[in-house]
């Protein structure tokens, strides 16, 4: 006798109505429930108190935030000894510039992204094997052992860096989209007698509604001008961590008022056609790219379903006669 046999169909269709339900309101109130992320946090409450009278408030976490961006190759070469410090201190670097495209900036970042490159295949290559020879009852030889484990520990070793690249072309695809517009609001900040820090601050709090990932950098790009005595280091981070060309060109022209006091709203204004225009360009080529895409589903699925419409009434009309 199964479980099922003993529980009233009434009752199990009354529970999982009531777990879809849960499930529907749980899911719509989900995103209104979410914490902002803690780094995102912490550089508002510096923002709004005041930068540097909130960074010393609050200076060991927010510290080791802003400590993050640098230290890593440093940490990287404590934990690896010898000549493997030595050797592997330059790609440490370019791997932490890479995390924090991703938007990963703890202090263990880079550390934690070995140790799964390391760990990861073996794990994952004894989960695959077992699986295999226990659960669907594969025989233990090594050939078996060969493609099962074998297969496993490959996935598990070029799993990592595509999660990363896939991480960092969704956030630089959604700063790319904002960015036109994250420049036309700085632009009539600056034009209504905003500071460059105090546009930076309200562009953080109103852009975010349409990109969270820009309104993140700039309001960690507002805590780095607070807190760094060098501000130009502040701007090349923000372009460290996006990898966009469009946010380099205009970091240029931030520094170049900071340095030399020229007019920021002109050259903002530049940006932000050529910023439109590129959007502009990237959704022609999208849709010039469109027809060569649709060719393969319209061979498998429209084609077929074209030839039996038309050859059909001919094969029932020959049947029939």
């Amino acid at each position: 006798m199964s479980l099922l046999q003993f529980i009233s169909p009434v009752y199990l269709a009354i529970a999982l109505t009531s777990v879809a339900g849960f499930a529907l309101v749980l899911g719509m109130a989900l995103p209104k429930l979410q914490k902002e992320h803690l780094q995102r946090r912490l550089a508002k409450v510096a923002i709004e108190h005041g930068g540097m009278r909130a960074m010393t408030q609050k200076k060991p976490r927010l510290s080791s935030l802003l400590a993050a961006q640098g230290n890593q190759p440093k940490l990287m070469q404590k934990l690896l000894p010898g000549f493997l410090a030595d050797k592997s201190s330059g790609d440490a670097a370019q791997l932490s510039k890479r995390l924090k495209m991703a938007g990963i900036r703890s202090n263990s970042a880079v550390q934690t992204y070995v140790a799964i490159r390391v760990f990861g295949p073996v794990i994952l290559g004894l989960l695959v094997l077992f699986y295999g020879t226990v659960v669907l009852g594969k025989e233990l030889n090594f050939m078996n052992i060969l493609f099962l484990g074998g297969g496993g520990g490959v996935v598990g070793f070029m799993l990592p860096p595509l999660v990363i690249t896939n991480r960092i072309q969704k956030r630089q695809a959604s700063i790319q989209a904002a960015w036109p517009d994250a420049l036309d609001l700085m632009l009539i900040c600056i034009e209504s007698g905003y500071g460059i820090d105090a546009a930076l601050m309200r562009l953080a709090e109103e852009i975010g509604m349409q990109s969270t990932e820009l309104a993140e950098e700039i309001s960690l790009t507002a805590l780095e001008l607070s807190y760094l005595q060098d501000r130009s280091q502040a701007l090349d981070n923000l372009v460290d961590r996006t990898g966009l060309e469009q946010i380099r060109h205009v970091v240029g022209s931030l520094k170049q008022t900071e340095k030399y006091g020229t007019d920021l709203g002109r050259a903002l204004r530049v940006h932000a056609k050529e910023s439109r225009d590129l959007r502009l360009e990237r959704a022609k080529q999208k849709a010039a790219a469109l027809p060569p895409k649709l060719t393969v589903p319209m061979i498998l699925f429209f084609l077929p379903i074209l030839f039996v419409i038309i050859i059909a009434p001919a094969i029932i009309q020959i049947m029939y006669d």
